[in-house]
């Protein structure tokens, strides 16, 4: 009979650290994962903005704006899910929606002349508001 002298003997093992080629693959991963999501919001930004002229063209733009807000940010909780599922944690997941917060903050900023990109328009609010809440659910929504 043999007697296991290991804490926490008869509980799960926690799962080893990545090594070798696994570690490089895994910092490669997380490297390249707030770039993607700094390329996701740099060309989200204009079609953001092309959303708000939609908005101003009468009904059926209205519907058309609206409809290609909410594809648009399914699209992003999807993507930053993805990005955590990938990784296997919520660091990935993370990573993709401070890249894509960067984006939105740097389209967002203010320069002489006003506005870079996205205005203070209820449409252009609504991809700002509703991108950071889709990437924040996302992560906290990922398993750990």
């Amino acid at each position: 009979m043999s007697v296991s002298t290991s804490p926490g003997a008869g509980s799960p093992a926690a799962p080893a650290a990545p090594r070798g080629p696994a570690r490089a693959v895994a910092a490669a991963g997380y490297t390249v994962l707030p770039l993607l999501g700094l390329a996701v919001g740099v060309v989200g930004g204009p079609a953001a903005h092309w959303l708000s002229w939609l908005w101003l063209t009468g009904t059926p733009g209205r519907l058309l704006a609206g409809t290609g807000l909410a594809v648009g940010l399914v699209l992003l909780f999807a993507g930053c899910r993805a990005a955590g599922w990938g990784m296997g944690s919520r660091l990935g997941a993370g990573l993709f929606a401070v890249g894509w917060t960067a984006a939105a903050l740097a389209l967002v900023g203010f320069t002489s002349g006003g506005d870079i990109l996205l205005t203070n328009g209820g449409l252009d609010s609504a991809v700002l508001f509703g991108g950071v809440f889709a990437v924040a659910l996302a992560t906290v929504l990922t398993p750990r």
